[in-house]
């Protein structure tokens, strides 16, 4: 049983990102959540952890609460109650299941006999660091074959978006890890501190061949929060070594971002294109790109990701002060806000790249305020878990949670295999971070 629950955990983790694997993916997650439930029903005790944190109970029923109001929307507040309903089982319910899963897992592990958290979160990481390293070997093969750097290479997936969200994942367990060892002296994944530098450098190269800069962008926060953790209340080290360790990890972190500058020439062109982006009435480009896009003063056609994503940021913000009780639950509710507004001209699949604001277009802004809240408590917990107890989940928490919601800001991801795989996370983590804690009390 042992052997067949990790199994499936570790093939559910690397095939959640590949394309055409859904009903693949739907029977194995199936089947290991209906083997969880099994061995929990089975083992009561492993689940008790929930009863006795208050905390604990706070963030699932924040989460509850959160779950419920997108299905009562959807019910009676969605122009299009079918789509709605649709979505919700898809990009809300389903994550919730996965969030489950989480934690039905770590409880079987924290009660097994047979294996630990540290080789489940072992297991957790190179299942996804398969994808990286695949994409680090094509890329290097053709970098030394044709003397040519590959940019927004996807590997495995149809995008270089996807394998960058898994980048981002693995990046934040790493710092996580170094972070966990240089403070408590101890090691949660199973490598030595050298293979770890090389998973460290195999991710930040990984980052280059995707070039995505809003994942770029990330890792520099990810960079100051993590010098931020090491900084907290250390007294392990000098001042001046404290400064260099903090220093390091930003700089770090920052290379990618650095790069990206140096070679995306979008970025040149971005101060110019926000003034016009932000005038929607200059163009009806961002409605639909028959139309001419606007120009600069030089003679420059703004238009692509540099001008759409402002733009469509600025009509959902208007959409939901036009209408705060918003349109109805779905991944592209933006769309379906364009298409109210501009029936002959909008595209009802647009989305605002943004999941915050197609929260707020499709849920209204107690939608967005009971995720918000349900984040919040997360943060809020897991920043006090670390403050007591210096554990390694309390970090990871916090590092998965910021990322993946700082992110959700400025891109998709509350939605498909990026948010399953998310809810799967946090879930498993948010587990070991109260199980620690009461083990730490009654050592």
């Amino acid at each position: 049983m042992n052997g067949l629950i990790l199994w499936l955990f570790s093939s559910l983790v690397f095939i959640l990102s590949v394309n055409g694997t859904m009903a693949l993916r739907n029977i194995i997650a199936v089947v290991l959540l209906s083997l969880l439930l099994f061995v929990s029903i089975k083992d009561k005790e492993a689940l008790r952890v929930i009863k006795r944190n208050r905390e604990f109970k706070l963030i699932i029923g924040a989460l509850i609460v959160f779950v419920v109001y997108i299905l009562v929307h959807s019910l009676l507040l969605s122009h299009d109650m079918a789509w709605s309903l649709s979505e919700f089982k898809s990009h809300i319910f389903y994550p919730t299941l996965y969030f489950l899963m989480g934690i039905l897992l770590a409880a079987y592990v924290a009660q097994s006999r047979y294996t630990t958290k540290e080789t489940l979160i072992t297991i957790l990481f190179f299942s996804i660091f398969v994808h990286i390293f695949y994409i680090d070997l094509v890329a290097i093969d053709k970098l030394f074959h044709d003397g040519v750097m590959m940019r927004r290479y996807g590997g495995l997936m149809d995008s270089p978006v996807q394998p960058n969200y898994l980048t981002n994942i693995l990046l934040a367990m790493i710092i996580a890890e170094f972070v966990y060892r240089l403070r408590v002296k101890e090691q949660i994944l199973q490598v030595s501190n050298g293979v770890l530098y090389l998973l460290l450098i195999a991710s930040i190269f990984s980052t280059f061949v995707e070039a995505l800069r809003l994942g770029d962008i990330a890792l520099v926060f990810l960079g100051v929060g993590s010098s931020m953790v090491f900084l907290y209340n250390n007294h392990q080290y000098s001042k001046k070594v404290r400064g260099l360790i903090s220093f390091s990890l930003i700089i770090i972190l920052t290379i990618p971002l650095a790069y990206n500058i140096n070679t995306d020439s979008r970025w040149g062109k971005l101060l110019e294109t926000i003034p016009l982006a932000m005038d929607t009435s200059n163009s009806p480009h961002w409605l639909n790109k028959n139309f001419n896009a606007p120009k600069t003063e030089s003679g420059y056609e703004v238009k692509g990701s540099n001008y759409l994503r402002i733009a469509w940021a600025m009509k959902a913000i208007e959409y939901v002060i036009d209408d705060p009780q918003g349109i109805g639950f779905g991944r592209n509710a933006f769309g379906h806000a364009m298409e109210v507004r501009h029936p002959k001209l909008a595209n009802r699949g647009s989305h605002a790249h943004s999941s915050i604001l197609t929260l707020a277009v499709g849920t209204g802004i107690v939608g967005v305020l009971l995720w918000l809240i349900f984040v919040f408590i997360v943060a809020k917990t897991s920043i006090k878990e670390f403050k007591s107890t210096y554990s390694y989940f309390s970090i990871l928490t916090l590092f998965i949670i910021m990322g993946f919601v700082g992110r959700s800001f400025v891109d998709g991801n509350m939605s498909d295999h990026m948010f399953l795989q998310f809810m799967l996370i946090l879930g498993l983590s948010l587990f070991f971070c109260f199980r620690e804690r009461e083990s730490e009390h009654t050592l």
